[in-house]
């Protein structure tokens, strides 16, 4: 059995704004996917949300401490916002729709 996990490419923001989980300011790194709303996790408590919808939080142990090291290496790779290279990478995503993912079968000469 094969299985195949699709995922689509991400762009990472950095956002400092007040929590109120936290009850202060904190830092929030964000993974932006063009067809889904941007995913913000906190980098104190390591909840993470979408479209102002919370996510839901595992059972299991260790979870905030994996979430805050996951969210701390996006906010590292995501360096200072860059305008011109995020209008890029949208217009890079939407002109992958304009190029069909199979070609065209070629038609025969016999057509009548």
């Amino acid at each position: 059995m094969t299985i195949i996990v699709c995922a689509p490419p991400v762009y990472l923001h950095r956002r400092i704004t007040h929590y109120p989980t936290c009850q202060r300011r904190r830092r929030f790194s964000g993974r932006e996917q063009l067809w889904y709303g941007t995913t913000w996790t906190c980098l104190g408590c390591g909840d993470s949300w979408t479209d102002g919808e919370r996510h839901p939080r595992p059972f299991r142990r260790g979870w905030r401490a994996e979430a805050v090291a996951a969210a701390r290496r996006d906010w590292e790779q995501a360096g200072r916002f860059d305008r011109a290279a995020h209008r890029a990478w949208v217009e890079e995503q939407l002109g992958q729709l304009d190029t069909p993912a199979v070609e065209p079968a070629a038609t025969s000469g016999g057509e009548s």
